[in-house]
């Protein structure tokens, strides 16, 4: 959320949580990802946008992929963020602060937060 990690890695974690692995090779492959998320994406999809180009062709993909995320989180677990990180200091953004990545970010991270529950 305060990006201290960078977007690729913020990826990398998402997507060990999902279920892909790396290989020998350094491929990741889909063999343990979740059923309906892997018949979706075969391959790992960009959750944040590292390339911070937000035109349309190059990020409808990105964002497509960080939505079906945000909608794998059931209601209750929704506000993450605030249960979890509010008792640590975060207050949260201003709304003049937010861009895609911050908001992608902030997305992954409450994910990340209902998977570790």
């Amino acid at each position: 959320v305060l990006s201290e990690t960078t977007d690729q890695e913020v990826n990398d974690v998402v997507w060990s949580c999902l279920g892909y692995k790396k290989n020998e090779a350094g491929e990741w492959t889909n063999e343990d990802v979740f059923p309906k998320w892997r018949e979706k994406y075969p391959n790992p999809p960009d959750l944040i946008g590292v390339q911070r180009n937000y035109t349309y062709e190059l990020d409808r993909p990105v964002q497509k992929a960080n939505q079906q995320l945000v909608a794998s989180i059931p209601l209750k677990h929704k506000q993450g963020i605030k249960t979890h990180l509010r008792p640590l200091g975060f207050t949260g953004f201003m709304m003049d602060e937010l861009t895609p990545n911050k908001t992608r970010r902030a997305q992954c991270a409450n994910w990340l937060l209902f998977y570790r529950e």
